[in-house]
C-alpha cells in the first residue's frame, strides 16, 4: 500500500513540473533561432506544409523509419489460425473490417467519443486518440474474432503536434527527440524479434517467456505523409515517407487464465530481472506482462503483450538495470525533468547526432 501511495505521489509531482511546455518559458514576439532543425510535413503532391522548429527533436526517432518497413510484416491474406484452438480466419476478413472501421471513426467521430461504441469492435483504450482531430493511438478488440487491433492514424497537420493526444505525448516528445506513438508503432515489431533473440540466451527465460503473433496492416489505399528535416544532425535535409493509418493486429491474450498463486510483490521482482535481461527494451509496467498459468505442464508462461520498444519513446541512450520499480520510476521521472529543463544548447545540439546503444536500426 505504501509504494502504491509514494508512486502516485511521485507521479503527480512530475506531472505538475513537466505539464509546463518548456517553449512557455520563451517571450511570444522571439522568433525561432535559425540554427534549430526545422521540421514540416505535408500530404504528396500538396503543397501545404505544417512547421515545427524546436532544438529538442533528433534524427532518431523522427527520421529512422519509413513505409517500406512494415511490409516484412503485413498481415496475410489467407487463413489465420486462432491462437487458442484450431479455428481460423481470413486475414482479408480482418483486414475489410478495419477498412470499415477507420471510415466510421472518421465519419462518427462525436458520436463515437461519446457513446464509446463501434459496429465491429470494442474499444479498450483511448486515451491517446484524438477523436476531433482523428489522430492518435486507439487500442480495439474484434467483436468476433480472438484479436486486439492497436490502429494508429495522423495527418501532417497532427504528426508534429504533440499537445493534440493528450499530456503523456508532450513528455515522450522532449525525453525521446521528437517521439510519439505513431512512429514508435514501427519499432513493435522488430522489438518483438530482437526480445526473442536476447531471451534465447537465457535458460531461465527461454521456455517461460511468450509472445503473442503480431502482423502490420496498411489501408488498400494507403497514404503516406512526407517528414522533411533541415538543420538536423548535421545534415542539410532528409526526408521520410510513413502511413498517415496503419495497424498492427495481435493475438488476443486471455486473462482469465492468470494464475493468483503468485504475490504482486512477487510478479513485480520477475518483472524487473526480465527486463533488466532484455536491457529495458520493454516497458517494466505491470499491465505489459501476463503470468499465464499452464496447469497441464504445472508451470507458468510470462506473457510480454506490449512490444513497444521503451528506450525509442523516452530516449535512453544506455542500458540501466533497477532493483525495483520504485528505482525505475524515480530515475524516468528526474530524465524526464532534465530533458525538459535543464539541457544546455550544447546538449540539445549533441544529442541529434549520438547513436543510442539501444537503437533498433
Amino acid at each position: 500500500m505504501r509504494n502504491i501511495v509514494s508512486r502516485k505521489l511521485l507521479l503527480s509531482v512530475v506531472t505538475a513540473f513537466c505539464t509546463v511546455s518548456p517553449s512557455l518559458g520563451r517571450h511570444p514576439f522571439r522568433r525561432p533561432n535559425p540554427c534549430y532543425p526545422k521540421i514540416t510535413a505535408q500530404w504528396p503532391e500538396v503543397s501545404k506544409k505544417y512547421l515545427l522548429i524546436s532544438p529538442y527533436v533528433r534524427l532518431y526517432p523522427l527520421f529512422a523509419f519509413k513505409t517500406e518497413d512494415l511490409y516484412e510484416y503485413l498481415l496475410p491474406n489467407n487463413s489465420i489460425q486462432y491462437r487458442s484452438d484450431s479455428q481460423a480466419v481470413s486475414g482479408d476478413i480482418l483486414s475489410a473490417l478495419i477498412e470499415n472501421t477507420v471510415k466510421e471513426i472518421k465519419k462518427r467521430k462525436r458520436k463515437i467519443r461519446k457513446n464509446k461504441q463501434l459496429t465491429h469492435f470494442k474499444i479498450l483504450q483511448d486515451k491517446n486518440f484524438n477523436y476531433k482531430q482523428s489522430c492518435g493511438l486507439i487500442v480495439l478488440k474484434f467483436k468476433e474474432y480472438p484479436f486486439v487491433l492497436k490502429l494508429f492514424m495522423e495527418t501532417p497537420k497532427t504528426i508534429l503536434n504533440y499537445h493534440a493526444t493528450g499530456m503523456e505525448p508532450t513528455f515522450f516528445f522532449y525525453m525521446g527527440g521528437g517521439a510519439n506513438r505513431h512512429l514508435n508503432g514501427f519499432t513493435r515489431l522488430k522489438n518483438r524479434d530482437a526480445m526473442i533473440k536476447k531471451l534465447s540466451k537465457y535458460p531461465r527465460w527461454k521456455k517461460h517467456v511468450k509472445f503473442p503473433r503480431k502482423w502490420f496492416w496498411l489501408p488498400a489505399m494507403k497514404k503516406d505523409i512526407i517528414l522533411t528535416g533541415e538543420n538536423i544532425g548535421g545534415l542539410d535535409q532528409i526526408k521520410t515517407h510513413i502511413p498517415s493509418v496503419y495497424g498492427i493486429i495481435a493475438d488476443e491474450i486471455d486473462l482469465t487464465q492468470e494464475t493468483m498463486r503468485i504475490s504482486w510483490d512477487t510478479k513485480n521482482k520477475i518483472i524487473m530481472q526480465l527486463c533488466n535481461d532484455l536491457d529495458l527494451y520493454i516497458d517494466p509496467h505491470a499491465k505489459n506482462f501476463s503470468f499465464i498459468e499452464d496447469k497441464a505442464h504445472k508451470k507458468f508462461d510470462i506473457i510480454i503483450i506490449d512490444t513497444e520498444h521503451f528506450p525509442t519513446m523516452v530516449g535512453l541512450q544506455k542500458a540501466r538495470h533497477f532493483k525495483s520499480h520504485s528505482g525505475w520510476y524515480i530515475f524516468l521521472a528526474n530524465k524526464c525533468f532534465n530533458d525538459m529543463y535543464l539541457q544546455t544548447k550544447r546538449d540539445l545540439l549533441e544529442a541529434q547526432t549520438i547513436k543510442s546503444e539501444l537503437s533498433l536500426t
